[in-house]
């Protein structure tokens, strides 16, 4: 019989938030400088050298309190091993998720903030405590532009934790991490001419948009790949219980080896397909392939994480069409 606990069991590990970050500290750094039109190229490179270090440091302050969510919605309690779900004794991510949405994202906001104020302060030193003042406020109101841009990707590994470790979905999120990263940074990129104006070096710009996009195509058709698969698996009939699938084995007796396994990510049932031997004096009965999960909800979760990465690949359309761009 199916249990009604294992979603909530056995989540995936985080994805470390300080490489994504990062890069969106580094190409923000750079857009934000540009937005100053100053002749002197030493800001650029400043803000540039500071901001990604600040950006990381914020995304490793955020990774274990973001996301770790089951698909149930609640908070995943522990890890395990193995395809029988076994909770572990380390406690999950998501300490700001399991406070719920508001509280998630008003301490993500402050979080955001506060680095700003820490970036600002940093370039400041370099003209002494009064820039170090100054840089305060600045830092602060400047950091409100990131927010909409760390959220796409604080959404993303929200997301992160609600599959089975190692199952098709969990794979599935832990790359939609990077893809919301690159096309935020391709977006940001290609968008910031417009409100700033035309860059000095516009190639930069570009290439940055380029490389974001290629990405998120790349793994758009990784996770179409992924779904075909789910969609094309054929299906065992016999079913057994979770517990009976256990970690060596298709767990029933007289059966040997393990076979291919595939696991959806949600769901409990675990399919086995037997092959029996082609002589029937000899050998014994063989696993062939142990499917576990519900494939109706892992493709709704895989649909809908290409419906994302197509209105990722659409925007990015979109804006390369620009006038600048030409």
């Amino acid at each position: 019989m199916p249990r009604s606990t294992s979603d909530s069991v056995s989540p995936d590990g985080p994805v470390s938030l300080v490489l994504p970050f990062g890069a969106m500290g580094l190409v923000g750094g750079w857009l934000t400088a540009d937005s100053f039109h100053l002749p002197d190229r030493s800001v650029h490179c400043l803000l540039a050298g500071v901001t990604p270090v600040v950006a990381g440091l914020l995304g490793h302050y955020m990774t274990s309190r973001i996301g770790g969510v089951g698909s149930a919605g609640a908070a995943a309690p522990g890890a395990a091993a193995g395809w029988a779900d076994r909770p572990g004794g380390a406690s999950g991510p998501g300490r700001w998720t399991r406070r719920g949405p508001i509280a998630a994202s008003l301490l993500s906001l402050w979080a955001i903030v506060v680095a700003g104020v820490v970036n600002g302060m940093t370039v400041g030193l370099v003209l002494g405590p009064v820039g170090m003042l100054v840089g305060a406020p600045f830092g602060a109101v400047f950091s409100l532009p990131f927010v909409p841009a760390l959220a796409v990707v604080l959404l993303a590994a929200n997301r992160v934790g609600r599959a089975r470790a190692g199952s098709v979905v969990a794979q599935a999120d832990r790359r939609a991490v990077w893809s919301a990263t690159a096309a935020v940074t391709a977006a940001a990129a290609l968008a910031a001419p417009a409100l700033f104006g035309r860059p000095a070096v516009p190639e930069v710009g570009l290439a940055v948009a380029a490389v974001g996009l290629a990405v998120v195509g790349a793994l758009f058709v990784i996770d179409a790949v992924a779904l075909a698969k789910v969609l094309t698996l054929p299906l065992p009939r016999r079913l057994i219980g979770a517990e009976e699938a256990g970690e060596g084995g298709a767990g029933t007796t007289g059966i040997m080896g393990t076979g291919e396994r595939v696991d959806f990510g949600f769901g409990d049932e675990v399919r086995v397909e037997v092959v029996q031997p082609t002589h029937a004096y000899r050998g014994a009965p063989q696993v062939a392939r142990v499917v576990r999960g519900n494939r109706e909800r892992a493709v709704g979760a895989l649909r809908a994480g290409l419906a994302r990465g197509g209105i990722a690949l659409a925007i990015g359309a979109a804006l390369w069409g620009g006038p600048w761009t030409t």
